[in-house]
């Protein structure tokens, strides 16, 4: 999260993705435990991307970018399922959702 915090041109998507399906993974029984020794700053780290979210929220973002951003700030709210939600969204999904297609 670090790098996302001191750069200073736009970043990838991937950089709020990733650490937040290893969590949406751990918090759900799917990924492994963190370390006692690690878990301090796992938490930190964790944290801090509602901050990265907010230092990047005048780029340009494309529609991974938003998903992915959402999603981290679910995470670091704690709000796991709605997290896994906004990852598993697609365009099908969302046009299933806004044309009221459910099953």
């Amino acid at each position: 999260m670090q790098i996302a915090n001191d750069a200073k041109d736009p970043i990838d998507f991937g950089f709020f993705q990733l650490p937040t399906a290893i969590e949406i993974a751990r918090r759900t029984g799917r990924g492994a435990d963190i370390p006692e020794a690690l878990a301090d700053e796992y938490h930190r780290a964790t944290a801090q991307m509602v901050e990265n979210v907010s230092l990047h929220r005048h780029a340009a973002w494309d529609q991974s970018m938003l998903l992915s951003a959402a999603a981290a700030l679910a995470v670091a709210k704690r709000h796991i399922d709605v997290a896994e939600a906004f990852l598993n969204l697609d365009a099908d999904w969302i046009t299933k959702m806004n044309n009221c297609e459910f099953d």
